[in-house]
């Protein structure tokens, strides 16, 4: 019990020997029903064995975590999101500096996630920060390929994030530049200006092919249907956004699922473009507040919610957000792979916190709490390409897990009552 009371408050430390978390109501993040009185051994940064309560031998200098009355779950993969990127006036604009991407991923890990996708401006500055410290992990496409960035999108300051393209031979030759910078997947964004000929769809299509001949993932991110089909068919794994330019029909649905389509809505990115106007009670929330930088909340309050109580556009954005949780819904009960893809660290939404976020909205859209803690987990792990390692508790795989107080599955909300969090075995500073 000791041991257990002193999990929330010590710094990252790993037990000599072994830890047994025992007698945890298990969430393994493969979608099966969840296991009562499950003991699970960590030893080496890995699941040595999940058993009933009491049926193993406890190893010798063992931490031993007393979590009766609590649940486990795997700890959160995030498809899409940014670490680095500097939002508070208060701050030095520092961005993508080590230490402003250690703060990202200390914050992710508070919140239970831990892997994020990021994008890596700085490659050097992204591979010191892992190795200055233990957080969340990072698998990164280093860049993202797109055709255009909008003049209205983030200004200058993520210019270096993206890798502008103007032909599918440009798209090519980029999927090999990203490969020899260390990307880990490919992503391509659709900025939604196509041209006559949909330029963007034979960019995407382009980049997606390449990117399987490099043996990398490809992650796209389109509101589009049309896109996202010709990715997807070229051989995309996950489409990293909501489609919401029409509601999928039956043909189309049935077709996701014949591709093995991996689905990340990203519902709560969706939703900042509108939903500050009406300024939602969550943004009092002190559970966001935790994740907020200096001077944002202000913002919140006041510039942010006139520009978009202005903005000629909310209307059709609000009704879109819509068409997006309808999609959800009619992919995941298709059997659609579904993941997680918040797009948290961008303006506007935050790490950790929006996680959080995008799991009420996933249940708001249909689906159960036992639906999106395998998205969170087991999918998108499958969309990163690292289900081998991660996102379920199994024997074998990366002990990544989360304790929780309450059982998530009675009321999604209790995902935000943490009780302790281990990254590889390690178990890291609340």
């Amino acid at each position: 019990m000791a041991a257990a009371a002193l999990l929330a408050y010590s710094p990252n430390l790993q037990a000599e020997g072994a830890t047994l978390i025992r007698d945890a109501l298990l969430i393994d993040g493969t979608g099966r029903a969840p296991q009562p009185h499950s003991d699970i051994l960590i030893r080496d940064g890995h699941i040595a064995s999940v058993t009933r309560t009491g049926s193993a031998t406890t190893p010798e200098g063992a931490l031993v975590v007393d979590a009766s009355g609590k649940t486990v779950i795997p700890g959160i993969i995030n498809v899409r999101g940014l670490a680095g990127l500097v939002r508070s006036p208060e701050l030095p604009q520092d961005h993508f500096s080590q230490g402003s991407i250690l703060r990202h991923l200390a914050s992710y890990v508070s919140y239970g996630v831990t892997t994020t996708a990021t994008l890596a401006p700085r490659p050097t500055q992204l591979r010191a920060a892992q190795s200055a410290a233990r957080t969340a992990r990072v698998v990164t496409p280093v860049r993202t390929i797109c055709g255009a960035i909008p003049a209205t999108f983030l200004g200058n300051v993520l210019q270096s994030a993206f890798e502008t393209v103007r032909t599918p031979k440009a798209a090519r030759r980029a999927v090999d530049d990203l490969v020899k910078a260390g990307a880990e997947f490919i992503e391509f964004r659709d900025t939604d200006t196509p041209g006559p000929d949909d330029r963007n769809t034979r960019l995407a299509v382009a980049t997606v092919d390449r990117a399987k001949r490099r043996r990398l993932p490809a992650a796209i991110v389109t509101h589009r249907a049309q896109l996202a089909r010709a990715a997807l068919r070229a051989g995309a794994r996950v489409i990293s956004a909501s489609v919401n330019d029409l509601e999928v029909g039956a043909e189309l649905v049935s077709e996701f699922a014949s591709l093995g389509a991996i689905y990340a809505p990203a519902l709560f990115a969706e939703s900042t473009g509108f939903a500050y106007e009406d300024r939602p009670a969550w943004i009092d929330d002190r559970y966001l507040r935790r994740s907020l930088p200096p001077g944002i909340s202000g913002q919140l309050r006041g510039p942010v919610q006139v520009m978009q109580a202005l903005d000629p556009d909310r209307a059709l954005k609000s009704r879109r957000f819509d068409i997006a949780r309808r999609n959800l819904r009619k992919l995941a009960e298709a059997g659609v792979t579904i993941a997680l893809a918040s797009g948290s660290g961008f303006p506007l939404t935050f790490e950790g916190y929006g996680e959080y976020r995008e799991a009420v909205l996933m249940t708001e859209a249909g689906l159960s709490p036992l639906e999106v803690i395998k998205a969170f987990s087991g999918g998108s792990a499958a969309a990163l390409g690292i289900d081998r390692e991660f996102g379920v508790i199994l024997p074998g795989r990366v002990a990544d897990v989360v304790i929780l107080n309450a059982n998530p599955l009675d009321n999604i909300h209790h995902l935000r009552d943490m009780h302790a969090v281990f990254v590889a075995g390690t178990l890291m500073r609340l």
